[in-house]
């Protein structure tokens, strides 16, 4: 047997989890017609429990508030162990479904990806607060015994995974062509409401996908965690070869995504073998094996992706609103002036923290300009910050300030959006699959790559001096320099400049006559793909000004706060704020983990419960207020004139400042 043959069999094991989880995001899909970002939390749950009661006979349930460990005596055998644990994951996500699934179902697509991206985070921040930030490895389930292949010995625990999945996938297929339930199902998936005059229930079936999809999940998950350990974050990161094998499947056929998962599988295994013997060039050392799912999802982008089923045009759902406002320069000055006072502060914590809200603040309008304006859902806006401030770092020596920063930021804005161009015949959450998959390539690959970061992994960035005038943040000596925070507030206000001149201009309509109906907009003259590329592009420059916020700001760059899941949270707190508007991102920045709020009203906290206030926020926002924080107190405001202009018997008045403009895909 060929060294190939013999590394790409070795990875069949992974490859079987990957295609499971593939088939859990189709089955999720044409059951309820969200795409599951949060399959590997949901699978990483039962998994973890399953990993407790095997090794110390605890159950440990993901709570907070009240007791979540209980001893129920010796280490459990595989069978009560497995039932149980598959037990606590159905109840997790039927509580998730019951909770916030069902109540974004027909929500628009993009409020129904990010639901999904905030139960991920609340479910990773439970792990850790009740499992701790470990990776942990049951007994093993699976046969252990080792056979020798070519001359080298191969554990056959992989080819009995990669059998159970092939099992439970023709049980899948089998349910889903010949029984009621599975016809149902279909049914539903085509048309929504004819099923209903049909007598059936959508909603029921919803819920039976979800568990179904669940605990197909789960229970690959509880048999392939003794094979490399589960921890709250590794299973989430399955999604992207997950989302690649369902992609390639064009989200129906579930054996071709058997076979695309554990063929991505495979070619990793081989990938990480080229690194181990140093066969690939220097800058791919840091992660070259996970360029493979990140070049099937393109692959499959390029090849299926026109054809790609699209329930939301099944069923039409309003975008989430974006709302067009006259500036009111009164308000623009009271918030620079606060800015202005809160940098001037002798607090260095309170001068630190603001300078976090405002990085924050200008990636948050990178992604309002992208997700709210355009409607694709981009997940890696922060890898693209990331991209700058490393590019910053090796090109400070050669070129100094300000010559560096400008040719890293158009480095950015090329890679940003030649990294789009694959996505062009696809929209919305197709490209949040392509984006977190490249994000998870930059965290990998990139920012661990010893040509861009150095062989000690450490980038180091001189502070930026102009005229004689030194602006770093050690300038002044005082830290945080008030220079450079009011550099770094200058930057944040040239940017939000920028995307208002964009969102009231001409370009702007066309970004929102796209985002709202791409055939419409074909139609109307408009082109599509030069409209999407343009956004990809400002929203990127956008994102590598942050990025030179980020290098100066830190000084040395190790790509700590750059990675995939960092860029899940970075979304939240876009949501959060509320998706599209400059008053969405501010909040956002506010709320950012170390930023002026949490620091000054909250006292700071640990990490771990700010990225679980920034989930539960999340997942709130997205079933309750679809315009975040921003939008809902500014409808707030307007619903309650309005209520005043009733209660005085007069006709409802709205001053010109006050007008809005908002645009959804509903006629009405």
């Amino acid at each position: 047997m060929s060294t190939w043959a013999f590394y790409a069999l070795l990875g069949v094991g992974t490859g079987a989890m990957y295609a499971a989880f593939s088939v859990s995001v189709i089955v999720t899909y044409r059951g309820s017609g969200v795409i599951n970002f949060a399959v590997g939390a949901l699978a990483m749950i039962p998994a973890m429990v399953f990993a407790e009661l095997r090794t110390s006979g605890d159950l440990v349930l993901p709570v907070v508030l009240v007791p979540g460990r209980w001893s129920l005596g010796d280490p459990m055998g595989f069978v009560p162990a497995a039932l149980l644990a598959t037990l606590v994951g159905v109840v997790v996500s039927a509580i998730v479904y019951a909770l916030v699934i069902r109540n974004v179902r027909t929500a628009p697509p993009v409020t129904m990806l990010v639901a999904t991206v905030g139960v991920t985070l609340v479910l990773q921040a439970l792990a850790v607060k009740r499992f701790g930030n470990v990776t942990l490895r049951s007994p093993g389930i699976l046969p252990d015994t080792v056979v020798e292949l070519g001359g080298r010995s191969f554990p056959v625990d992989r080819l009995w995974l990669l059998g159970t999945v092939a099992v439970l996938g023709a049980g899948v297929v089998a349910v889903y062509r010949g029984t009621r339930f599975g016809i149902a199902t279909r049914a539903a998936f085509l048309n929504e409401k004819g099923a209903i005059l049909l007598g059936l229930e959508p909603a029921r079936l919803g819920l039976y996908n979800w568990l179904f999809a669940s605990l197909l999940a789960g229970s690959v998950g509880i048999v392939g965690s003794s094979l490399g350990g589960v921890n709250p974050f590794n299973f989430s990161l399955f999604v992207v070869p997950a989302f690649a094998a369902a992609l390639a499947a064009r989200l129906k056929s579930i054996p071709v995504a058997l076979i695309v998962g554990v063929a991505v599988g495979a070619f990793e295994a081989v990938a990480v073998h080229l690194v181990a013997q140093r066969q690939v060039p220097t800058f791919f050392l840091g992660g070259f094996s996970t360029l493979v799912p990140f070049l099937a999802i393109v692959g499959a982008l390029m090849i299926v992706g026109s054809k790609l089923p699209n329930r939301a045009a099944i069923i039409e759902r309003a975008q989430v609103p974006i709302a067009i406002g006259t500036p009111r320069p009164w308000l623009w000055v009271a918030m620079i002036a606060a800015s202005i006072a809160v940098l001037a502060s002798n607090d260095p914590t309170i001068r630190f923290a603001a300078l976090q809200s405002l990085v924050v603040t200008t990636l948050l309008m990178s992604i309002g300009l992208i997700t709210g304006l355009v409607g694709q859902v981009s997940l890696a806006q922060l890898s693209l910050a990331g991209l700058c401030a490393f590019l910053l770092s090796r090109l400070d020596t050669a070129l100094g300030f300000p010559l560096a920063p400008l040719v890293a930021i158009a480095a950015t804005v090329v890679v940003g959006t030649l990294v789009s161009i694959p996505a062009l015949r696809v929209r919305g959450v197709q490209f949040a699959i392509l984006s977190f998959s490249l994000a998870v390539v930059f965290d990998d690959l990139l920012f661990r790559s010893p040509t861009l970061v150095g062989r000690t992994g450490v980038a180091e960035v001189s502070a930026p001096i102009l005229a004689g005038t030194d602006l770093g943040i050690f300038g002044g000596g005082r830290f945080p320099s008030m220079r450079f925070g009011f550099f770094v507030l200058a930057a944040t206000v040239g940017c939000a400049v920028l995307v208002i001149a964009v969102r009231r201009g001409p370009l702007g309509r066309r970004f929102l006559a796209v985002r709202a109906n791409e055939r419409a907009a074909a139609a109307a003259g408009i082109d599509v793909a030069r409209t999407k590329v343009l956004g990809a592009g400002i929203s990127s420059f956008i994102a590598a000004i942050a990025g030179v916020m980020i290098a100066y700001k830190s000084s040395t760059l190790t790509g700590g706060g750059l990675s995939a899941q960092d860029g899940l949270q970075l979304l939240a707190l876009a949501y959060l704020g509320g998706i599209g508007s400059i008053a969405g991102a501010v909040v956002g920045g506010l709320l950012a983990p170390s930023g002026l709020f949490i620091v000054a009203i909250l006292g700071g906290g640990s990490s771990i419960d700010q990225f679980l206030f920034t989930g539960v926020g999340l997942v709130l926002v997205a079933v309750k207020f679809p315009d975040g924080v921003a939008g809902s107190w500014t409808m707030l405001l307007r619903s309650r004139r309005r209520s005043l202009s009733r209660s005085s018997g007069g006709a409802e008045q709205i001053d010109e400042a006050d007008r809005l403009i908002v645009f959804d895909d509903d006629p009405r």
